[in-house]
């Protein structure tokens, strides 16, 4: 813990200035219009997230509060405001400050501290007894009545050269041009990283270092046990209509039966591949790739696709008889920014898929997650997943619906389904059989209406109301169907 505050300490200390480009977090239906604009500049590569944009880019879709301008220096803040009550008064508060500074055309930092208040209903406490943790921050601190934490993010950017930056803090990424991603998404609480991007011609290219922990498995209260990550993205624009990209990503624990290997230096070369290094050091960590394209069929609307492997035989996949060492997942989707003849409608449809097992290893501390949370997709695996959503904006107004299908199967005390990548590929598996959504059946069904008016746009601020219906069915038993009820101010926040 110490070295997290050393960390932060001299990412935001040692840098605070700022550049001609910025992070711009984005959050999904709050930032249509500027996911649309990078979609249109045939030179954006939007699957990579948070955002690089201009500062006047950045004005416009998050003006400031208050400034301040010395020289070559230019520092904003404004604050982090977010209040959301349901029906039983159970409340979710989050506030704080973002800063941001600038520094000539080069170096650029930014720091986000917040404090989480939370009182937490019977379902929430129950997923955090199960886990010790509260699903996108981490550990929190409980009393008799509500449960808090101190939430701090932070980086620094430096444009080293005009196709060369690099970036360090601590943050979330996201990969992908879907709802979900099956790569690298903003699942999880922030982690520390060192980030490297290269962009020439129609490529951009990126290495992402991560040093990510994770509570010891079922002794919660005990101190974080650290695992680190080597990942390489590459998104390449072949024409105004088509975009390829390639991941690969490498995850190993600090100790393991060698002894402490720290940040591996055979992980450190930004363009090699992972599997024959993995291989030549006895195969001990976890290796994951992927493949994605996005294709623009008309001047407003792009389907997508992701295809992640974590391990195959393709003798096994052409025999079907659900070998459990292929693994995979798939994920397909369209979307639109323009319907019915207008601009300000936008909808959404994506299907999810992942085979049992997938992400997983033979120790947690090698899986694809942190903080007991999936990097990728936060079911895990050996589901499938249905999205669809729509919005419309006029004027300060939104009204968006989104409707989710999710169906898994579940691992008992007897049998591993492959569902929770924090089991051990090889704790009760059978070797065969190993088919899509095997074990206890688990499916949920899930529609909201939301409506959302800008209150202070110079704050990024709304107001929210929110109705929807819960369905689950665990076991093939249905529970009866949850009407709740959510309303409160917004910002830009994970869900």
């Amino acid at each position: 813990m110490k070295l997290n505050f050393l960390f932060i300490y001299f990412v935001f200390f040692t840098g605070l200035i700022k550049a001609q480009l910025l992070p711009y977090n984005y959050v999904g239906i709050e930032d249509i219009e500027l996911e649309k604009t990078q979609y249109i500049d045939s030179n954006a590569h939007p699957s990579i997230k948070p955002f690089l944009i201009t500062f006047s880019e950045w004005q416009k879709n998050d003006s400031t509060h208050a400034c301040i301008q010395k020289n070559n220096l230019y520092a904003f803040f404004k604050p982090i405001i977010q209040t959301d009550i349901k029906q039983n008064f159970k409340h979710f508060t989050n506030f704080g400050v973002d800063g941001y500074l600038l520094a000539g055309k080069k170096i650029s930092a930014q720091l986000s501290l917040s404090q989480l208040i939370l009182n937490p209903d019977s379902n929430l406490k129950k997923t955090f007894d199960s886990i010790g943790l509260l699903s996108h921050y981490g550990r929190v601190n409980i009393n008799s009545h509500t449960w808090q934490r101190t939430q701090i993010e932070g980086s620094v950017y430096w444009q080293a050269l005009p196709y060369l930056s690099f970036q360090a803090g601590v943050g979330n990424h996201f990969l992908g041009d879907g709802y979900r991603s099956l790569f690298l998404s903003s699942n999880t609480s922030p982690y520390p990283f060192i980030l490297g991007t290269a962009k020439i011609w129609k490529v951009e290219y990126l290495v992402l270092y991560s040093f990510l922990n994770e509570p010891a498995w079922k002794y919660f209260n005990q101190p974080y046990k650290r695992k680190n990550s080597t990942l390489h993205y590459l998104s390449w624009n072949i024409n105004k209509r088509l975009n390829i990209n390639a991941f690969e990503a490498v995850v190993w624990q600090v100790h393991d039966s060698i002894g402490n290997r720290g940040f591996d230096f055979n992980y450190i070369n930004p363009i090699i591949f992972f599997r024959p290094i993995e291989f030549s050091i006895g195969s001990p960590d976890n290796v994951i790739m992927g493949m994605g394209f996005r294709y623009r069929i008309f001047k407003n609307t792009h389907i997508y696709s992701q295809l992640l492997l974590d391990e195959f035989k393709l003798s096994e996949i052409k025999a079907k008889n659900g070998w459990w060492g292929n693994k995979f997942g798939l994920q397909a989707g369209i979307k639109t920014y323009r319907l019915f003849g207008s601009d300000k409608w936008f909808a959404l449809m994506e299907c999810n898929t992942v085979r049992p097992f997938t992400y997983s290893h033979s120790d947690y501390l090698s899986n694809w997650g942190h903080m007991h949370q999936p990097l990728a997709h936060p079911l895990g695996a050996n589901f499938i997943e249905w999205v669809a959503q729509s919005s419309y904006k006029l004027k300060k107004w939104t009204f968006a619906v989104q409707f989710i299908y999710q169906r898994q199967g579940q691992s008992n005390a007897q049998f591993n389904a492959g569902n929770n990548i924090y089991l051990s590929y090889n704790a009760n598996r059978q070797e065969y059989g190993n088919y899509l959504l095997i074990g206890s059946n688990y499916e949920v069904k899930n529609i909201d209406f939301r409506i959302y008016y800008l209150l202070k746009k110079s704050w990024h601020l709304r107001a929210f109301a929110q109705i929807g219906l819960l369905n689950e069915t665990t076991k093939n038993l249905a529970s009866p169907s949850n009407f709740y009820f959510h309303f409160g101010l917004l910002q830009k926040i994970k869900e």
